[in-house]
């Protein structure tokens, strides 16, 4: 009798990965994390110096700090970071990749949010009950097995489809539009990186960081097409975005790097 016991820890990966990527998107959520896990986290110093380090988010520490023992942990915390109820705010869900790719009509996702709470609620009974008190009878935990995944099905979808549009809005669901995405991403990118380099010099009488400028950009270049292949005969629709958020990475590296740069010569002035 694995199959609750698998659900729950799908439930529990998700809720984890999911909390972590909304506190990391930055405020309110980074706020409202903080009051989360306030007077309960524990820093020592080797996390200290992952946090410092950027090798753990604040997100990640988080979503690894909270309990997730049942439906009610994980409607708390995401209730708490969406300053609303989550079973409300997943109610009316759609499904966008169904609407806008397969044309069906616009159905929510999660038809009985409460009745499928319901059934998240019994999963987690069922799988605590299997792992601890080791039952002989599993004849009450595999009637409702069908239910399980359903329910477990319909919550995830629900929630993937409410955080992603929280996080990113509309944003594309074919490649031709993910890629003309990543593209308009990186000339931001790069328009931010020409006002910063307009501020360091604007009259451009620095030949070292002009000459050094050109040689980073075909750095760039060639960095973006290795990482991607889109150089390579038959690539995949998928290597023109992979080319932009190379370039939009490695642009904005260069941006903080000139802004650290600006801010301590205009300290010094």
């Amino acid at each position: 009798m694995f199959i609750p016991i698998r659900l729950v820890t799908i439930l529990e990966v998700f809720t984890r990965e999911w909390v972590a990527e909304i506190i990391d998107s930055g405020e309110p959520y980074m706020s409202r994390a903080a009051n989360i896990v306030k007077g309960s986290l524990k820093i020592d110093f080797a996390l200290a110096q992952a946090l410092v380090g950027k090798q753990v988010t604040f997100g990640e520490l988080v979503a690894h700090d909270i309990p997730v023992n049942g439906i009610g942990d994980i409607d708390r915390v995401f209730s708490q970071l969406l300053n609303e109820p989550l079973f409300e705010h997943l109610d009316g869900i759609v499904d966008r990749w169904a609407i806008t790719i397969r044309g069906e009509a616009a159905l929510p996702v999660m038809p009985d949010p409460r009745g499928t709470r319901s059934k998240l609620a019994r999963l987690f009974e069922d799988r605590h009950i299997i792992v601890h008190e080791l039952p002989d009878d599993y004849s009450s935990a595999t009637a409702s097995l069908a239910d399980y995944l359903r329910a477990t099905s319909v919550f995830l979808n629900a929630a993937s489809q409410a955080f992603g549009t929280l996080l990113h809005g509309d944003s594309p669901l074919t490649q031709t539009g993910m890629n003309i995405e990543a593209a308009e991403k990186a000339k931001a990118a790069e328009d931010g990186l020409a006002a910063v380099l307009a501020r360091l010099d604007p009259q451009k009488s620095e030949e070292a960081l002009w000459a050094g400028q050109a040689a980073w950009e075909e750095y760039r270049r060639f960095h973006a097409e290795f990482r991607s292949g889109v150089k390579h005969t038959g690539h995949g629709s998928i290597a023109p975005m992979l080319y932009s958020l190379e370039i939009e990475a490695i642009t904005r590296q260069r941006i903080e790097q000139l802004e650290w740069y600006l801010n301590r010569r205009e300290k010094d002035l």
